[in-house]
């Protein structure tokens, strides 16, 4: 038969659905035939209480298993729980032995108590447990009194399960927040307050015990009661608040839960939502910090900081190097260096840690349910609920600090926003484009504009660090060019390809007048220090590590006036006419252009190097093969060029080979031995690409000093050059006066005499005449229309 009361039980608390049934053995350790153990729990298939069901309880009872059930529904683990059905409390004998020991003044650890509430437990005659039960009961009832009837109440062998059946659209946070204060309040089990935790169900067997079991019994039920979760909450904190010493409710200040939550209002474009009530937590000094500054001058008073000192900061970074080294615990308020954590409802009184790290502090969750790894400034913003802001500020109010500002970082702002503001204008400022239009055709190359305003913005950061350097009298701002792109261009600066993009960009703008270089020998002798670093540091490429040598310049903001715009202006004009590109700007080519000075002005740290003896042959074999050409025919082109050249003393088997030795895992001893043939392929195919941008640096200079010109071949000079068909693409030859917009208009002036002379020639009879297209022809009658 089946027990009507138990059936509505279910089907009330179910509200009509599901519900998850499991069986555990309960009678030592089950093993399987391989001798390894196997108490798993065994999940039922049955999911409603019927007669089928019972016959299945009945069946895994007589086999040693206790049966259970999930109030909660939506799965068998915590995560899986989303319909939060009932809370539930678990009255146990042990834990109220346990409150009397604690009460009568036991210090000693967590094994010894356990002992000793194991010890009397098991000395427990059956009226004595009977007693623990009445007083079980007394505690139902005065809760019952203050409000919260209880929906039902399970019968065990060592105590009693509540039930309060929860309405709809419970949140999961409401459900954690009324069983650690349902817990607190009944002296109840702290183990059981998870949302799939299994309890017994009634009329089933509790066998731990084979030769003393003890049938579940349904003592009360109350369906037509249920709450909303918010109620409940208020009755609960009412309660807790009372402290009434001479309750039964709330007699074990261990449960006391940590914290309780309530609903924190929409800002900052995150929707309300439930949160921790910080200022409910009874510990330390943490209800004091979450009034934010509101309880600033009690918790300076408290601290004894109310006296101190004010501490000058110029930098920020070293306001939270000083905030990092403030003892945690003191600040809190607490004494031991474990506790519950005070940002997730933990369980465990050791999952929140504080602990020191060199000369800082730290504080870290170990649950894997939270996890947090925060500082202090991290730890006020989740305690105060400040913006991260308004959390610096209240921390250097705590602590008297000051930030201020010299009167060279406050000139130097001033200079990096004027700066910053006109170089925006070159996006959009027509006047301004027209003006200066060939440094407007650089600035607009792609991410150059960008690369200049983001090295000021670099150097505003820097102001701070670079106001405590001793020696810096000059208003000088330094931005090394790996960190401009490491931390401001968010581009990895594993690859060696960015870096060196961006770095020769910066030496153009240098090149023209728009930011200056400085070598690290002019630096303060602390900034050389770190250049020095800095340059050694380099970066892995293909298993080598490659140095910052050259890449590790510094440059200095200067002031954007107009002679210097002027001067940048004639620059970027000599820049673009002499065919220069950003792809084969290099130190060689200012040398050979501009002279020693520019060249030492680029490039201060490299005022001594020499130019390496192969390049200096290839100049001079280029030099050779174009002047021969140039004496032979008047014009020449890139492959040509290639093809003349013989490089004396250059292997291009080794030079080839040296290629490899970029490669990971290679050894340079098997490389050398590398057989290569004569015509291999890829040999040849990197000898002219190797070429080829030798030929990217030279033929400017060669252009400069010859009085050349590069031009795309079309008809015109196709014809004046005796060009052939093949050729086609670039040249370079003499300058001369283009007389073909002459030509052009003899032609049209031709076309035009024709169809007067006979107007019944069509387009296609004149072109023929004038050897050119019908389109031309066509063209030319739409022009004088």
């Amino acid at each position: 038969m089946i027990d009507i009361k138990t059936k509505d039980f279910f089907t009330t608390i179910s509200n009509n659905g599901k519900v998850n049934f499991e069986y555990i053995y309960e009678q030592g350790l089950l093993k399987d035939n391989s001798g390894k153990v196997s108490n798993f729990p065994h999940k039922s298939k049955m999911k409603y209480y019927s007669r089928e069901a019972v016959k299945e309880f009945e069946m895994w009872n007589e086999k040693g298993y206790g049966i259970y059930f999930l109030p909660n529904g939506g799965g068998y683990k915590d995560a899986e729980i989303t319909d939060f059905r009932s809370v539930f409390a678990d009255l146990d004998i042990k834990d109220e032995i346990e409150y009397e020991f604690i009460n009568e003044g036991f210090e000693g650890n967590g094994a010894e108590l356990k002992n000793l509430v194991t010890e009397k437990f098991n000395s427990l005659n059956n009226t004595e447990k009977v007693q623990y039960k009445q007083i079980f009961m007394r505690r139902i009832d005065e809760l019952r009194t203050s409000g919260l009837i209880p929906s039902g109440i399970v019968e065990t062998k060592n105590g009693f399960h509540v039930y309060h059946f929860l309405k709809q659209e419970t949140q999961k946070h409401q459900f954690e927040a009324i069983e650690g204060l349902l817990i607190y309040c009944l002296n109840g089990d702290l183990a059981v307050k998870n949302p799939a935790r299994l309890l017994r169900v009634p009329l089933t067997q509790h066998l731990k015990d084979r030769n003393d079991p003890f049938k579940i019994q349904l003592n009360e039920w109350n369906p037509k009661i249920s709450y909303d979760a918010e109620s409940v909450l208020s009755i609960l904190r009412g309660i807790v608040a009372q402290n009434n010493k001479e309750s039964l409710l709330c007699v074990n200040d261990r449960k006391k839960p940590l914290y309780n939550t309530k609903e924190l209002s929409k800002a900052g474009g995150i929707p309300s939502r439930r949160g921790i009530d910080y200022s409910l937590m009874m510990i330390g000094n943490i209800p004091l910090i979450s009034q934010g500054f509101k309880g600033l001058p009690e918790l300076k008073k408290r601290l004894g900081l109310d006296k101190q000192p004010e501490l000058c900061y110029i930098d920020r970074d070293d306001i939270r190097q000083y905030l990092k080294k403030q003892n945690l615990k003191y600040l809190l308020g607490v004494e031991s260096d474990r506790f519950f954590c005070l940002f997730h409802n933990s369980s465990n009184s050791s999952s929140g840690t504080i602990y020191p790290h060199g000369d800082k502090y730290f504080y870290k969750c170990h649950s894997s349910n939270c996890g947090v790894h925060y500082d202090i400034i991290q730890i006020i913003e989740r305690l105060t609920r400040l913006p991260i802001h308004k959390s610096f500020d209240y921390l250097k109010e705590l602590y008297n600090i000051a930030e201020v500002k010299t009167e060279w970082q406050q000139d130097q702002e001033r200079l990096i926003d004027f700066n910053t503001e006109f170089l925006s204008r070159f996006k959009y400022d027509i006047e301004l484009r027209e003006l200066y239009p060939f440094l407007t055709k650089f600035l607009d190359t792609k991410g150059t504009l960008g690369l200049l305003i983001q090295i000021h913005e670099v150097a505003r950061r820097k102001l701070p660090q670079l106001a405590k350097v001793k020696g810096m009298n000059n208003p000088i701002v330094f931005a090394p060019m790996g960190k401009v792109i490491e931390d401001v261009l968010s581009i990895n600066v594993s690859s060696l390809r960015n870096i060196d993009k961006a770095n020769t960009k910066a030496v153009i703008l240098i090149f023209m007048f728009l930011l200056n270089c400085v070598g690290v020998s002019e630096l303060p002798d602390e900034l050389q220090k770190r250049a020095r670093e800095y340059q050694q540091k380099g970066i892995e490429r293909n298993g080598k590590t490659i140095h910052y040598t050259n890449m590790s310049r510094y440059y200095e903001v200067v002031s954007l006036d107009t002679d210097r715009l002027i001067l940048a202006e004639e620059m970027a004009k000599f820049f673009y006419e002499k065919g220069l590109t950003i792809a084969g700007f290099n130190r060689e080519q200012v040398l050979r252009l501009r002279g020693s000075e520019d060249a030492n002005r680029i490039y201060p740290d490299r005022a001594d190097e020499e130019i390496s003896s192969l390049n200096q042959s290839i100049t001079s074999e280029i030099e050779r093969v174009v002047a021969e050409l140039f004496h032979r025919k008047r014009y020449t082109y890139d492959n040509e060029i290639i093809d003349n050249l013989v490089i004396p003393d250059f292997d291009i088997k080794q030079e080839f080979r040296n290629t490899f030795k970029y490669i990971k895992n290679k050894k340079s001893e098997a490389i050398d031995l590398l057989e290569i043939q004569d015509n291999d392929v890829n040999m040849l195919r990197w000898y002219r690409n190797f070429i080829s941008k030798k030929l990217v640096l030279n033929m400017p200079v060669i252009m400069h000093h010859e009085e050349l010109s590069r031009t795309r071949v079309n008809k015109s000079i196709r014809n004046k050059f005796g060009i052939p068909e093949n050729v086609k693409g670039y040249i370079y030859h003499e300058n001369f006066i283009e007389e073909e917009p002459l030509k052009i208009e003899d032609k049209a002036s031709h076309i035009r005499r024709l169809k007067q002379e006979d107007s019944s020639l069509s387009y296609i009879k004149i072109a023929g005449i004038v050897k050119c297209s019908k389109q031309y022809v066509s063209n030319v009658f739409k022009r004088k229309d």
